[in-house]
């Protein structure tokens, strides 16, 4: 299954294999007892880190409810964070990103590894609403609460993976494009 990367921190290479950091730090805590396996750079950074602003309190909600009530689901805090062709476009758009602020890989995945959820529910305005839109993002539920929301896919794919090529955006909506002709 081909997947895309966008890489937005500027550190990622090709032919790379990126796995789950096993020696992190835990402020005043004894142990990792939550993530023994290690931590994506996206749950360290979420995590271990000081939690000062809403979307990394939002992240905490998620994976919160996740592990008490979805605990069969890849953690957010392990994933590697990937799109597909329309939700690469979708969320360049959306995001408003200028081509020289990332980069897009392609990544090569077993689809047995890979969980598609709809990113547009990672929100939520209080500890309650947070709640509800986890809920629908892990159960792959639509949004009852805005009808009109616009659905990003994003797919969580269990590390490692090796970075593929890098691809550009042009290149991807002539992918989209070559589809859309033979439907």
């Amino acid at each position: 299954m081909k997947l895309y990367h966008i890489d937005r921190s500027g550190h990622i290479k090709s032919d790379e294999t990126i796995s789950l950091i096993k020696n992190f730090p835990t402020k005043k805590m004894k142990d990792k007892e939550y993530y023994k396996d290690g931590l994506s750079s996206h749950g360290l950074c979420y995590y271990t880190y000081d939690a000062r602003d809403n979307n990394f309190l939002i992240d905490v909600v998620f994976e919160y409810e996740r592990l008490l009530h979805y605990p069969d689901k890849l953690s957010r805090y392990q994933a590697f964070f990937c799109f597909d062709e329309d939700g690469v476009i979708e969320f360049v758009k959306t995001k408003y990103l200028e081509d020289n602020f990332y980069k897009i890989y392609e990544i090569d995945v077993d689809p047995k590894k890979v969980e598609r959820h709809n990113m547009a529910l990672v929100r939520g305005w209080s500890h309650q609403s947070a709640l509800k839109y986890a809920r629908l993002y892990f159960e792959d539920k639509p949004n009852i609460y805005d009808k009109d929301d616009k659905i990003i896919y994003e797919y969580l794919v269990k590390l490692p993976v090796v970075i593929g090529k890098e691809i550009k955006l042009s290149q991807i909506e002539k992918i989209v494009k070559q589809k859309e002709k033979k439907q």
